[in-house]
């Protein structure tokens, strides 16, 4: 009788219902497995993302790190002084270049206007 139970145990893990729920819990797992192949695709593209930004942000600093120690200086005060408030030392001249635009005539305008109504106003 005990040769009896190892045949009705083996029947049960290859009868047809065990077998489509093990195909099911593998085609689950399968499932899971290429959405975490997706996410992980995704998370390399914003890390490669994140050290891009990081790169400049370096350079960024650096840059800014090079200004501050320009503006330490006394040269460097003067010229931004200079560039922000266009002021000058004693004994220099400032010339200032206007551009001269040409006058708009407000009647040449008008008489551009197009439209049957002053087509017909410019008739009569």
């Amino acid at each position: 009788m005990h040769h009896f139970k190892k045949k009705a145990e083996y029947k049960f893990w290859h009868s047809p219902i065990m077998l489509v729920v093990l195909f099911g819990v593998v085609v689950i797992f399968a499932y899971n497995l290429i959405g975490l192949l997706e996410k992980e695709r995704e998370t390399s593209k914003k890390k490669e993302l994140a050290l891009d930004q990081i790169e400049s942000l370096k350079k960024r600093q650096t840059i800014l790190e090079g200004d501050i120690a320009r503006l330490e200086t006394d040269d460097g005060i003067e010229e931004a002084i200079r560039d922000k408030y266009q002021v000058v030392k004693e004994g220099e001249k400032v010339v200032t270049i206007v551009n001269e635009e040409a006058p708009t005539n407000v009647d040449d305008e008008n008489n551009k206007e197009h439209g049957f109504w002053n087509f017909l106003k410019r008739i009569f």
